[in-house]
C-alpha cells in the first residue's frame, strides 16, 4: 500500500473492518499478521482451522447492501476503538 499521508492505509483499514462487520462479514484474510492488525483481533491459525472459518464465513451470506457512509460507520468505528475489535465479538 502507499499513500500521500503517513498511516493513511491504517485509516482505510479501520473503515474497511467497520464496513465488513456492519455488513455481516465474518472473515478478513490479511495473510500476514502485524501489530496493527492484531488490534482488530488478527490471529494466525492452522490451515485446517482456517478452512473451517472460511466455510463458516462463506455460509453466512453477507453482502454490501448496508449504507456505507461515514455516518453509518461511525458507531462501528467507535465500537472498534472501545475494544470490541475481534471478529469473534461480532
Amino acid at each position: 500500500m502507499f499513500s500521500r499521508c503517513t498511516d493513511a492505509s491504517k485509516v482505510a483499514l479501520v473503515h474497511l473492518v467497520a464496513a465488513l462487520r456492519r455488513n455481516g462479514f465474518a472473515l478478513l484474510d490479511t495473510q500476514f499478521p502485524t501489530a496493527h492488525l492484531e488490534t482488530f483481533g488478527c490471529l494466525t491459525v492452522p490451515d485446517e482451522t482456517y478452512r473451517l472459518m472460511l466455510d463458516h464465513a462463506v455460509g453466512i451470506g453477507a453482502s454490501w447492501n448496508e449504507d456505507l457512509s461515514l455516518d453509518s460507520l461511525r458507531q462501528e468505528i467507535i465500537r472498534l476503538r472501545e475494544g470490541s475489535n475481534a471478529w469473534h465479538d461480532v
